[in-house]
């Protein structure tokens, strides 16, 4: 069985989000310049990304319930 591709979308979304909030994590806890550079030029677009996923795939939901 196969799992539909909104769910895939929202797990990939999640696991950035997850990535992201580790990052600010370690830039929290040991605030070093290389941590905080590589915080801002990665994690800021990873949750991006992770939010236009979500988008999606809330989108996609509502369309396979015919709800838009």
């Amino acid at each position: 069985m196969t799992e539909p591709r909104r769910l895939h979308l929202l797990r990939v979304a999640i696991a950035l989000a997850v990535v992201f909030n580790v990052m600010a994590l370690i830039v929290l806890i040991r605030p070093k310049p290389i941590a905080f550079t590589v915080f801002m030029f990665l994690g800021q677009p990873l949750f991006a990304v992770a939010l236009i996923l979500l988008v999606v795939a809330a989108l996609a939901e509502l369309r396979a319930r015919q709800i838009l």
